[in-house]
């Protein structure tokens, strides 16, 4: 008999534990103040618990840490927070009913979860005397949680050692209430380096999660070096069906950093992720639409980069390319760059191609390359104006030039990609470099755009190269009539056949003046270095493979303060052969750097 009095007491214990109901059971009725008792007290403190603003289990006895528990929920629904429960107060709690649980053990108040058994708490609501479902308050139910991102905040610039808001998204529940476990947000940069904490709040502003002394290890590097992914848990956030709930993130940056400031909004939320449970027990992924949300950071910056010109980039020619196959590794510049005061890491960086003539990037490159150090890596990304490298990292050593080699892959100079006498020159926009130092700090350059010279594409077998630098300044005032000299020189190899220059300049050479005079203009001397298979006054004779440097000397004369202008040698000419006292199969190399480096600025 006595065992049978033992478990008939245990089973109306469970059956109260399973049926606990709000002690108010019907509207909120009374002033409640500190040192009221009774049901209705018991009812507040039940209610303030369910909101996580009172840590205590209820007693019936209105103290201090029910006083302030009023005071914040009085803040949550912009009443005067004086702690006690008034008309205004009683109105709005009479709305929000209060919280028990039903059944399940291990659901304390307040719980989405049991501590017992894991499964999802099913709680009821007494309001005004209806009961209604609270919670997760949807058993069986299946639910989805759809997930934007929110118009404000927008466009914020953030300083170090404060804590602003960067981003909001609005969640919404459809069928089935959803309990909120984990919020996850994806970062462009290694977050960790400008803030010490992340906050998650609701629209009332309590706080739902948060993650602090962040760190390396609070993040998992998705893409290395542009995505960055922390996981922030949730407790206590319940979204009922049909309903939304607004959720900011907030970071507070560090006192303290060695970041760079990030130019305009820089800087990037990329993205969110948001876990909840449906009444199924099934848990949820939610992405966000809307994109992703910039914002900027304004610090110090302590790195810098001087960037410039190698002096053994190639000087202005024209590049023999082959008509049956690509022709490999054409070098089209050398940049310098230095890393002042610290090592740094070249990440990435965009150089510029400017084409003319009938050829274009896309015709013209198979590839484009840099060269560092004895390694070669391939453009990412070709456009019509340039090649975008991505995914670097080349060590910059401490205050020493470190050459940038670009090189280039071309295609066959084909009958139908035919891209003769077309011309290119790179370019290299410092802004545009992508380097970090040792502590992942951003680091600057110089602003400068840096041009290498011009080279011209030729598949007709013949090159030319040492042209000058620059053009040659001609000065003379010596009386009545004043005389000067100039010269220029160019050397010409020949490709797989031999070819002929005429010995007559004017069969050899195209000219062409501008300006208002260059006064008369007369050859003194048209020659190669070498005789060799020369027929004097007729040809000069280049072997196959083999080089000639030529010799074309002038004398202008004119009268004082009448002579100003320029005498352009605009076009090389030669033959494929020597026929009848005449050269034939006549070809001419003609490009923008013969035009601009054969030339003599006259002026008496």
């Amino acid at each position: 008999m006595k065992k049978i009095s033992t478990v008939l007491m245990l089973a109306l214990a469970f059956a109260l534990v399973a049926t606990t109901a709000s002690a108010a059971g019907d509207t909120f009725t009374k002033t409640l103040k500190k040192g009221s008792t009774g049901p209705e007290v018991t009812a507040l403190q039940t209610l303030l618990a369910s909101k996580g603003l009172l840590s205590v289990q209820p007693t019936g006895y209105f103290g201090n840490l029910t006083v302030a528990a009023v005071k914040a929920y009085q803040v949550s629904k912009q009443i005067s927070a004086v702690g006690q429960v008034g008309p205004a107060t009683r109105a709005a709690l009479n709305l929000e009913g209060t919280t028990v649980s039903t059944g399940v053990a291990g659901c304390g108040a307040g719980a989405l979860f049991s501590s017992v058994t894991g499964q999802a708490c099913t709680t009821t609501t007494t309001t005004g005397g209806t009961t209604a479902t609270a919670g997760i308050a949807t058993p069986g139910v299946a639910g989805t949680l759809a997930t934007s991102l929110w118009t404000t905040p927008s466009g914020v610039t953030a300083y170090k050692g404060q804590a602003y808001d960067l981003a909001s998204y609005k969640l919404q529940a459809a069928a089935s209430d959803m309990a909120v476990t984990n919020l996850s947000f994806d970062f462009d940069t290694r977050f960790w380096l400008y803030a010490n904490a992340v906050t998650v709040k609701d629209e009332t502003g309590r706080v739902v999660g948060t993650v602090s002394n962040l760190n390396a290890s609070n993040f998992t590097e998705l893409t290395v070096g542009t995505q960055y992914r922390i996981n922030v848990p949730v407790t206590g956030l319940v979204i009922k069906a049909t309903q939304a709930k607004y959720l900011t993130l907030n970071a507070s940056f560090t006192p303290v950093t060695d970041r760079a400031s990030v130019v305009g909004l820089g800087l990037n939320v990329l993205s969110a992720q948001v876990r909840a449970v449906d009444g199924t027990g099934v848990t949820d992924t939610s992405i966000p639409t809307g994109g992703s949300r910039p914002f900027g950071y304004q610090s110090t910056n302590i790195g810098q980069l001087v960037v410039t010109n190698n002096s053994a980039s190639p000087a202005a020619s024209v590049v023999q390319v082959s008509t049956a196959a690509q022709t490999q590794n054409v070098p089209l510049a050398i940049y310098d760059i230095k890393s002042q005061n610290q090592a740094s890491t070249l990440q990435g960086l965009t150089v510029g191609l400017t084409t003319s003539g009938t050829g274009t990037v896309a015709t013209m490159f198979a590839n484009v390359q840099i060269k560092v150090g004895g390694l070669t890596y391939s453009a990412s990304t070709l456009t019509a104006t340039s090649a975008v490298f991505t995914n670097l990292t080349i060590p910059l050593a401490a205050d020493v030039y470190t050459p940038i080699t670009v090189q280039a892959t071309l295609a066959a100079n084909t009958a139908g990609n035919t891209y003769d006498n077309s011309t290119v020159y790179t370019t290299l926009d410092s802004t545009k470099l992508s380097v970090i130092d040792s502590t992942y700090n951003s680091v600057s350059a110089n602003s400068v755009v840096l041009r290498s010279n011009v080279l011209a594409f030729t598949s007709s077998g013949v090159t030319v190269s040492a042209l000058s630098v620059s053009p040659v300044t001609v000065t003379a005032n010596t009386g009545a009539s004043s005389t000067a000299a100039f010269t220029f020189t160019y050397s010409l190899t020949a490709g797989n056949n031999p070819i002929y220059v005429s010995a007559t300049s004017t069969n050899a050479l195209t000219v062409a003046t501008s300006g208002a005079s260059v006064g008369t203009i007369a050859l003194s001397n048209f020659s190669d270095n070498d005789s060799t298979n020369d027929l004097a006054n007729n040809y000069f004779y280049i072997a196959p493979g083999a080089t000639k440097v030529f010799t074309a000397s002038f004398k202008s004369s004119g009268a004082p303060t009448t002579v100003s202008g320029t005498y352009s040698i605009t076009g090389l000419k030669y033959g494929t052969n020597y026929v009848g006292g005449a050269i034939t199969g006549d070809g001419t190399l003609s490009a923008s750097t013969i035009g601009s480096t054969l030339k003599a600025v006259i002026s008496y």
